[in-house]
């Protein structure tokens, strides 16, 4: 087995506190280690954090993984604020077999004291994004340097999208889910289709002679669905009360809630699994370039036998969809797929949790993810 460094965010001030970040952090971790693998999570800030985003930090890798095997350093001298030293972290790299980075970092070099590691790999979480925002620079000053790289976008690399690939031989995956953080059970009759969204994040994205636009843009194409199901639609999101756009969906029946709501892991878990399932649109760019990109919290209700009504984004070419699972382009389409899973719960639930027994599991997806960088 190997001894292993994963790079990623979860006490920066876009991220902490939002626990379904913190969970795909998480299950990277936690699926790694129980493949047999040593694991030192290491996360690098800019700028000095707040206190309660070290407090944070220190509780999720207390509760969740190990506050003995992680270390929060911060430029510029990256002196540790919780966890190991950095003398601990260069003392981990020195024997390390592998540094994994989940998403972009927008650095061009390796990170201090892991500089050495080799392989070095990427796994990217906003395909389409990260590659038009590089095709107009240097794809380094993105992605960084590394050895193999994988997207969670499914589709690039194939004749099904034509996103720019970089002079990169990219590789795809899925988030892994780690299964039993998911135990299905029975959704209460009642329960409400939900989702957690960033409805502003990453703004406008010119393709092809086109402009995609963020999540709420999406969502207007959607606006009607409460009113063609006679359900209500939740969505725990940023947008304050007197918000334009929030008032917009509210009128149509739409409801918000506050992202505090799954501000902790374990809050996060137990929304996802209260629900009746998910309904979601994606960000225009994942959508308007066939992306195939697929959200870790997807993966996450599926596991739960939730079933999952979300936006196309080119998914649908490589998953299983009409059972558990629907690719929707259009509100008609929404509404059909959740008057489907309201007919019969049961099957789509069972449907929902063999998807991602047989797609998302941690073992497979992250035994591919070493055997193709070559790491036993």
């Amino acid at each position: 087995m190997s001894n292993l460094i994963v790079v990623e965010d979860m006490a920066a001030p876009s991220v902490v506190r939002r626990g379904g970040q913190a969970l795909m952090v998480l299950q990277h971790l936690q699926g790694l280690a129980r493949l047999g693998h040593r694991v030192l999570f290491v996360e690098f800030l800019d700028a000095e954090p707040d206190p309660s985003a070290v407090g944070w930090f220190e509780d999720v890798m207390r509760d969740w993984w190990s506050i003995d095997q992680s270390a929060l350093l911060v430029a510029p001298s990256y002196e540790s604020r919780a966890g190991v030293s950095a003398s601990d972290v260069a003392a981990a790299a020195s024997d390390a077999d592998a540094v994994i980075t989940i998403s972009a970092h927008y650095r061009r070099e390796p990170w201090p004291f892991i500089d050495q590691v080799r392989p070095r790999i990427l796994i990217d979480e906003d395909p389409a994004y990260t590659h038009l925002w590089a095709e107009g620079s240097d794809p380094v000053d993105i992605f960084g340097e590394h050895d193999v790289y994988f997207t969670v976008g499914g589709n690039v690399g194939s004749s099904r999208s034509r996103l720019p690939l970089l002079g990169i031989d990219w590789h795809t995956t899925w988030n892994p889910v780690v299964l039993d953080l998911w135990p299905t059970t029975i959704a209460m009759r009642n329960a409400r289709f939900g989702t957690v969204a960033g409805l502003r994040d990453y703004g406008w994205l010119d393709f092809e002679d086109a402009c995609f636009g963020p999540k709420v843009e999406e969502l207007r194409k959607f606006a009607s669905l409460p009113k063609l199901t006679g359900e209500s639609f939740e969505i725990l999101a940023d947008l304050e009360p007197d918000d334009p756009d929030r008032q917009e969906f509210e009128a149509a029946g739409w409801i918000f809630g506050s992202p505090e709501r799954v501000a902790q892991p374990s809050m996060y878990q137990d929304y996802v699994r209260g629900g009746a399932g998910e309904f979601s649109v994606a960000k225009g760019g994942y959508v308007g370039t066939h992306s195939g990109w697929f959200s870790d919290r997807s993966a996450a209700y599926l596991a739960s036998g939730r079933p999952v009504v979300v936006q196309a984004t080119g998914f649908e070419d490589l998953l299983p969809v009409g059972e558990g699972l629907f690719a929707v382009d259009d509100v008609d389409a929404a509404a059909a797929a959740i008057v489907a899973v309201r007919r019969d719960p049961g099957r789509h639930a069972a449907a929902a949790r063999r998807i991602a027994e047989q797609h998302f599991d941690s073992n497979r997806i992250l035994t591919t993810i070493l055997a193709t960088a070559g790491v036993d």
